[in-house]
């Protein structure tokens, strides 16, 4: 196993620091490193993301570790002993994440997942002005906390403003061999667009990409995450989509295993933080009515008996019945009773 030492890159910024770290040093079984953390707590390592699981060493309050992943309420993370690397979960409860920088949310709405992925689940709807910690970088995605949330954002939706701390060649590959394309004066400011192999990083500068040495770079103090053009109401059918094609149950709420048109609304808007009843017909009474000429896509349609969310270009997505599943239906299928809007 390659020691814990040997993973971690720095880029250092005015006051603090950046820790981007990258799978290029890890072992096979070890996939994304993420951020660090000191532990709060004295507590064991497990062997498996479950708290009945066995204990792989014994963790005490101050040790610090890295996290490589996170599974519902735990995290994966690595522990360095001297020559001894250890693997296994933990309660995230039981760490205090170390905060690498600052950033604000531009514009619009952003999907904050609760891992890696675009088909990881919501861990909530970031907004215009949101106040975001840098925690740390894994395999193109930044972990943030907001509030009392934590999840991921894209990597390129991050603009990372950074500037060279010495006359600095922009290269076209990430090695000394490569061709340089410009030669940049100190002070120089790049944007940073990914994090390389063994220390380089690829940057923009005016219209050209090239890439540079983190050793050589300062970054500002304050990173702008610049989202996707996305309403609450398109993230709300992103999510949604998902899930096309998946079985209907009366009765059922598993969004994979089956539900009804109220189910699967009311798991939708959940993960969104929206709490809604089981029931089409008490959820005509949530959120804010809106007109037919106004409808948005992500709001809820409310027929008699009957639930769905409009997808735009006069369709809804909804679990129908046990025949069609999760589907799109016309919007006028049957007679609309209310359409609400409920973020």
């Amino acid at each position: 196993m390659v020691p814990l030492r040997k993973i971690l890159l720095t880029l250092a910024f005015t006051g603090a620091s950046l820790t981007l770290m990258t799978t290029a040093a890890l072992a096979a079984d070890v996939s994304d490193i993420l951020c660090e953390a000191t532990l709060n707590t004295d507590c064991a390592l497990l062997e498996e993301a479950d708290t009945q699981s066995e204990q792989v060493v014994s963790l005490d309050a101050g040790d610090e570790v890295v996290l490589l992943s996170r599974d519902g309420e735990l995290v994966e993370v690595a522990y360095e002993d001297g020559d001894e690397v250890y693997t296994g979960y933990l309660s995230l409860e039981d760490v205090t994440l170390e905060s690498q920088g600052t950033a604000q949310l531009l514009s619009t709405v952003a999907i904050l997942r609760e891992t890696p992925s675009d088909e990881g689940d919501p861990a909530g709807l970031l907004n215009r002005g949101d106040e975001l910690e840098i925690l740390g970088y894994g395999d193109g995605w930044y972990f943030v906390s907001v509030g009392d949330d934590t999840g991921y954002l894209h990597l390129e939706d991050v603009d990372a403003e950074v500037v060279t701390t010495t006359k600095l060649n922009l290269r076209t590959e990430a090695t000394t061999k490569s061709t340089v394309c410009d030669v940049l004066s100190t002070g120089t400011q790049l944007e940073l667009l990914s994090a390389g192999e063994d220390g380089w990083v690829q940057v923009a500068y005016e219209d050209e990409t090239g890439y540079v040495s983190v050793d050589y770079l300062a970054a500002s103090e304050q990173y702008i995450v610049d989202n996707p053009v996305m309403t609450a109401g398109e993230a709300v059918l992103a999510y949604a989509q998902q899930f096309l094609g998946n079985r209907y149950v009366w009765g059922g709420t598993s969004l994979t295993n089956g539900c009804d048109c109220s189910g699967y609304v009311m798991k939708i808007f959940a993960a969104f933080g929206v709490s809604l009843p089981h029931s089409s017909y008490a959820i005509r009474s949530y959120g804010t009515a809106v007109s037919y000429s106004d409808m948005q896509v992500g709001d809820v349609v409310c027929y008699s008996g009957h639930v769905g969310i409009y997808a735009g270009n006069g369709k809804i997505i909804n679990a129908l019945n046990s025949r069609k599943g999760i589907c799109y239906t016309n919007v006028n299928f049957s007679k609309i009773i209310t359409i609400r809007r409920l973020v």
